[in-house]
């Protein structure tokens, strides 16, 4: 088994997706699922375990290794921008990339909160010209 510490993590949930593929994603992150602070039937979670201040699920290695393997072509940015600019929405920062990027096709964009976001590439060497 190995221990995976979430604090204030927004998780995309891919692993539970894969597991029933009537699974929906919650509209809440990992963090609030277990802290029941949102509607989300917990028995499909991972069992908590509370150290301090800390919350810790234990996973099974071969989730582990699957969640690696899902999150190679993965990378997490943040936008920063200048004082006084309107904020931009995923959907407009993805519109906006399209036209820096025109020769990356199929790639995701998914907010994880305080202006950082998940970049999901098709492939490795998409990943790199970013």
């Amino acid at each position: 088994m190995f221990g995976w510490v979430i604090s204030t993590m927004v998780c995309t949930w891919p692993c539970l997706a894969a597991l029933d593929s009537t699974t929906s994603v919650p509209e809440c992150s990992f963090a609030q699922a277990l802290s029941s602070s949102c509607d989300f039937p917990i028995p499909q979670l991972p069992p908590k375990i509370v150290m301090g201040k800390s919350v810790r699920v234990k996973i099974n290695q071969r989730e582990y290794e699957f969640g690696i393997e899902d999150c190679k072509t993965n990378l997490h940015g943040r936008l920063t921008l200048k004082k006084g600019d309107p904020p931009l929405t995923s959907k407009a920062l993805k519109t906006k990339l399209d036209g820096l990027w025109p020769l990356l096709r199929n790639w995701s964009i998914t907010p994880l909160g305080k202006g950082f976001y998940e970049f999901k590439f098709q492939c490795v060497e998409d990943m790199r010209k970013f």
